[in-house]
């Protein structure tokens, strides 16, 4: 053990001082979350959006056709990014991510204050399965009802294809969880990557995207700013619980991130291909 904490220094801080790095965490997301808003806001004002607007279907079509190829490149991306964390994790040096995930698991174990453990046991919940379920509807029915067909549909395939992905990668990867013998928080199944903080990760930043299609600019920052905490405390909360190791969250975050990413990029191409195709549609 005594090799590890001076190997990774980082590990032993993360673990005596969870709430500081959960402020820093959020803080830092929000910030990142408003750099993607400005430049989201700058294509936006430029009269681009995504693509060009005026196309004529078969224009339409090959923007299509561009984002299925994006989408397809993302998720082997991240895949990768998955693969080597987990490469990482079952390798036993001392210098891999197995050996930092204990790390921190141990020193969460050893120090963590029963009040923490209380705190980010409430805030879990923000990930909960019931919880995004209840979201889920709500928001898929309320989109429908207000005609945004395409986005109820894109909005329940971005849930549901996460939660599949998950499930899959799972039991893939087949991790044991880290011990957690404090009886605040408990959970079963397999550990990486971590679903907590993947569903979270589509919910919240879905939910981003629907606000700045949906809502006036001024509700824009604040609903990002909600939504990348959220993000961050859901996954961060999983670490301090020691129901996930950190790698595990760091997988859910790409995890959730890329087909968050993906889902945006097919709606986005099909609201153009459907445009283009209405009658008296012109280009240009």
């Amino acid at each position: 053990m005594t090799d590890t904490v001076q190997a990774f220094p980082l590990a032993t801080s993360l673990a005596q001082h969870p709430l500081a790095w959960w402020l820093a965490g959020m803080a830092t997301g929000s910030v990142l979350a408003l750099g993607c808003l400005a430049a989201l806001r700058a294509l936006r004002k430029s009269g681009k959006r995504w693509w060009p607007v005026a196309l004529d279907p078969l224009q339409a079509r090959w923007v299509l056709v561009g984002a299925m190829a994006a989408s397809a490149c993302a998720l082997l991306l991240g895949g990768t990014v998955m693969a080597e964390l987990a490469e990482s994790w079952r390798d036993d040096s001392a210098r891999g991510w197995g050996a930092f995930d204990d790390d921190v698991a141990a020193g969460l174990q050893a120090g963590a204050s029963m009040a923490a453990l209380q705190l980010f046991a409430t805030l879990t919940h923000l990930g909960d399965k019931w919880t995004l379920s209840a979201v889920a509807v709500a928001v898929a029915a309320a989109l429908w009802l207000r005609q945004h067909r395409l986005l109820a549909i894109g909005w329940m395939v971005a849930l549901a294809g996460n939660a599949l992905l998950t499930r899959v990668l799972k039991s893939l990867f087949e991790r044991v969880r880290p011990e957690h013998l404090h009886g605040v928080a408990t959970a079963d199944g397999y550990s990486f990557p971590s679903g907590h903080t993947s569903a979270s990760m589509v919910a919240f930043t879905m939910l981003a995207y629907l606000a700045t299609r949906l809502l006036e600019p001024r509700w824009h920052a604040p609903v990002v700013v909600a939504a990348a905490a959220a993000i961050f405390t859901t996954g961060w909360s999983r670490v301090v619980l020691q129901v996930h190791y950190v790698s595990d969250v760091l997988a859910g975050w790409v995890l959730g991130g890329v087909w968050a990413l993906c889902t945006v990029l097919i709606m986005e191409s099909i609201s153009h291909w459907r445009r283009a195709a209405r009658p008296g549609h012109t280009a240009g």
